[in-house]
């Protein structure tokens, strides 16, 4: 990965983890099937998110990156919204610590639309050298839910020691989501390779990405992994084996976020959203 491409991949990363946490959350919040103490735990962790994908944001500059044209255009609006999004998710924590539920529910529903806006905002920027700004958006956002599904997933197996009498249920739905995104991505990976791009990066890749380790590191271990061991965490979770579903949710957050970091490097260098 180039370095100038580095802020940009490290935003991206930053931005799916506040996005599909956000969402992963606020559906088990609306749903009601997770304690009021797991959703406070965890919740907590948005702000945080938010807030580095803010500090990250104020250091992308440039309209090329290692060869790669961005459209800079919404990029003061992303800040911005960013800056909003950190301080209305305190206020969301605000509502959920003080068990205000109705407001906490549509606080989180305003950050929810919000941070899909400035995922639709950041696919804009990014649209240029990719076939399709849509293709750019869905990739962004299956990457979101990939990373939301999984940490939440690992998060939600930790409490089951703290609440061992929790229903199976939201483990079982969690990790049986994670796997239906997980072939969402796969799809949309078969679709970026198959359409053509509007211009390379690079004026000409020097090897094919089928000879490209990452493009493999992308595939391996960030689709076949997770589907093989979020199985297993599935699995297990239906005979509440909870603890083995934690462990095997630690290797396929670990996976997901890896290959999550590859798939933008990809992006830069070949422009395909894998």
């Amino acid at each position: 990965m180039a370095s100038d491409a580095l802020p940009y991949t490290l935003f991206l990363i930053l931005l799916e983890l506040g996005l599909g946490g956000m969402l992963v959350m606020q559906l088990m919040d609306v749903r009601g099937q997770a304690t009021r103490g797991f959703i406070k735990a965890t919740t907590i962790m948005l702000p945080l998110v938010f807030g580095l994908a803010l500090w990250v944001s104020l250091s992308l500059d440039g309209d090329v990156v290692e060869g790669y044209r961005l459209d800079v255009g919404p990029r003061e609006a992303i800040v911005g919204m960013l800056a909003g999004m950190t301080g209305l998710s305190l206020v969301h924590n605000a509502a959920i610590y003080r068990d205000a539920v109705s407001a906490g529910r549509v606080v989180g529903w305003v950050l929810s639309v919000l941070a899909l806006t400035v995922l639709l905002l950041s696919a804009y920027m990014l649209r240029l050298p990719v076939w399709s700004m849509g293709l750019v958006f869905f990739s962004l956002l299956a990457g979101s839910l990939a990373v939301g599904t999984a940490a939440v997933a690992l998060a939600l197996g930790h409490w089951y020691l703290v609440t061992p009498r929790l229903p199976p249920r939201p483990m079982n739905e969690v990790t049986f989501a994670f796997l239906v995104v997980l072939l969402l991505q796969a799809i949309l990976l078969g679709l970026a390779l198959a359409l053509p791009i509007d211009e390379d990066p690079k004026g000409g890749r020097d090897r094919a990405l089928a000879d490209d380790v990452t493009f493999w590191l992308r595939i391996v271990v960030g689709l076949i992994m997770p589907a093989a061991f979020g199985w297993m965490a599935w699995s297990s979770s239906r005979i509440r084996s909870m603890m083995a579903a934690t462990g095997l949710m630690y290797i396929a957050t670990a996976a997901v976020l890896a290959a999550e970091i590859a798939a933008r490097a990809l992006l830069f260098d070949s422009a395909r959203p894998l």
